[in-house]
């Protein structure tokens, strides 16, 4: 992948390929099984959230938002599963407690068994 470290990258889980779709400038950059953001932001579309609900079908909406980072310290001092379906809620929420998140100061991004799972980090 081509990033420039410099600008934004928003990443949103490919439903058709199971792995990330990483976008940068308006553009697919590239795909992975993982990655880091630092100041991420946990952005939905209301508009987008609106049409999945109304045709029942999901489209590319929702997305993390930040620069990418490589590698980030083994044990944080706090994390965060993160969740988002956008036939329930309408903005990212904190598994297990339903609160709405909207930034973290790190974010790990995984593919495991084809399954997205994003954690919000604090160190």
């Amino acid at each position: 992948m081509k990033i420039d470290p410099n600008k934004k990258i928003e990443v949103y889980f490919n439903l058709h390929k199971k792995t990330w779709s990483v976008r940068q400038s308006g553009r697919v950059v590239g795909h992975t099984d993982s990655i880091q953001v630092k100041n991420p932001q946990y952005v939905v579309s209301q508009k987008g959230n609106e049409r999945v609900r109304r045709e029942q079908k999901k489209n590319v909406h929702a997305f993390v938002r930040g620069y990418v980072i490589e590698g980030l310290p083994y044990i944080p001092k706090g994390q965060k599963m993160i969740t988002y379906n956008p036939y329930k809620h309408t903005s990212f929420m904190i598994r297990n407690t339903n609160d709405t998140i909207c930034s973290s100061p790190f974010a790990a991004l995984e593919v495991i068994n084809e399954k997205p799972m994003v954690e919000a980090l604090w160190y």
